[in-house]
């Protein structure tokens, strides 16, 4: 496979397996093989709706009728989430989008955001619980809507609290571990280069799938890198493996210059020094 102009050969033929939803996946995917890698998808988890949507549903609710100050979105999932049960509700969001101050957790998830029609008027750097801490001093009195995962922690929305917001937080989807995986992508794991993690809950649904024999524990010659802080704490403290290289946030520039920058150390051997 060619590899982009201008582009280092130091992915060529690296084999890289991606750990996203299966629907999150395809640009890195794609971008990697234009820089001549070899990506797998080996989805440990995936995206589902919650069990009921009544609580989503009166916030969408109240959303529609201009009752909330504030959107706080932590991930694309939960920008794909609200407008999508919005539209099976029959709501246009169209003007709400444009009058509710919405602030995004990262660069990715303000692109998501912002190409839903969401006017996104605050960008976290760091994590949920920075942007958070950034936006509590200017939250009294505020009516804020955070949908999220069901697996997100709670302890630092109390900031929100604290401070005198009313917060309305709201299961929009829950992240699942899958249970079956491709056999292709399970020997993937077990031969990459390179494994890519984008989520503590991904990383813990790894742990659980190499305890229960489905995957194989992580070779010392594959990589292991860490999209974003929290995932890469999760790796290191709660899943006690390696954090080899780490990308601030899930853009795709930012993945690739973290996995090039590791490659081109020369910690991982070239795709033929592997056994089969």
């Amino acid at each position: 496979m060619p590899v982009a102009d201008g582009v280092p050969a130091v992915l060529s033929g690296k084999r890289v397996v991606i750990t996203r939803p299966s629907e999150l996946a395809p640009p890195i995917a794609d971008a990697l093989r234009a820089h001549g890698a070899i990506p797998f998808l080996l989805p440990v988890v995936r995206i589902e709706p919650p069990y009921d949507f009544h609580q989503l549903d009166d916030a969408l609710e109240d959303l529609h009728a201009d009752k909330f100050d504030w959107l706080i979105l932590g991930s694309q999932n939960a920008v794909t989430a609200i407008t999508e049960r919005a539209t099976a509700l029959g709501l246009d969001l169209s003007g709400v989008k444009q009058k509710v101050q919405v602030a995004a957790v990262g660069k990715v998830t303000a692109a998501v955001a912002q190409k839903a029609g969401f006017k996104v008027t605050k960008i976290g750097k760091g994590t949920g619980a920075d942007l958070i801490s950034d936006l509590a001093p200017g939250m009294h009195g505020k009516h804020v809507f955070l949908p999220r995962s069901d697996r997100a922690g709670a302890a630092h929305f109390a900031q929100l609290h604290q401070a005198g917001a009313y917060v309305r937080e709201v299961v929009a989807y829950r992240t699942v571990p899958s249970k079956t995986l491709d056999p292709e992508s399970i020997v993937a794991a077990a031969e990459a280069d390179a494994i890519l993690f984008f989520s503590p809950s991904a990383v813990h649904a790894f742990v659980e799938l190499v305890a229960s024999g489905v995957l194989q524990p992580v070779s010392e010659k594959t990589g292991l890198g860490a999209i974003g802080p929290v995932t890469a704490e999760n790796l290191l403290k709660e899943a006690r493996m390696r954090c080899d290289f780490q990308a601030q946030e899930p853009s795709i520039e930012q993945v690739i210059a973290a996995l090039s920058d590791f490659l081109e150390k020369g910690r991982v051997p070239s795709a033929g020094a592997h056994s089969r």
